[in-house]
């Protein structure tokens, strides 16, 4: 990957770690006192998850949940920059894992405020995560694992002996 397309992933993963934490300051202000109701199947329920994903792991010590998180992180980035992954769904992970590190790193447990009722309490981050690993699977799985063109031009070219 290219300095400019480095710089342009980066300033992505930026702007949507803000967007998220931004959610989690606006939903700690105004959702501590009651859960905000809102047309459609999402609510507005503040809680706090001191675990992972859904829950999950909330005896493991925050410290060790944001060591791996941030290796995770990073070896997706160093991946992309290798163009190993895609780029769409890299930047939205990698976001989305940064962004709830950092909140955790600042108060221990991840700010959660999409409540469906049938569906763990979720984030803005965990969007990013979920859409990002839907993003790859389907690359990955749609993507033309047939011999590349450069290949297959330079095998034709290449004749027999006899």
């Amino acid at each position: 990957m290219n300095p400019t397309r480095r710089r342009t992933m980066l300033a992505w993963i930026a702007a949507l770690i803000t967007i998220d934490l931004a959610t989690k300051i606006w939903a700690t202000a105004t959702l501590d006192d009651a859960p905000t109701t809102l047309p459609g199947p999402i609510d507005l329920q503040l809680s706090y998850n001191s675990g992972t994903a859904f829950g999950l792991f909330t005896n493991i010590p925050p410290l060790l949940i944001t060591a791996a998180t941030l290796t995770i992180a990073l070896a997706i980035l160093r991946a992309a920059w290798n163009n190993r992954t895609p780029t769409g769904p890299a930047t939205l992970i990698i976001a989305g894992a940064l962004a709830n590190t950092i909140d955790r790193l600042e108060a221990g447990s991840v700010v959660d405020m999409l409540h469906t009722g049938w569906w763990p309490t979720f984030n803005i981050a965990d969007i990013y995560i979920t859409t990002g690993i839907a993003w790859w699977a389907i690359t990955a799985t749609t993507a033309d694992h047939s011999i590349s063109p450069t290949i297959e031009a330079t095998s034709a070219t290449q004749q027999p002996q006899t």
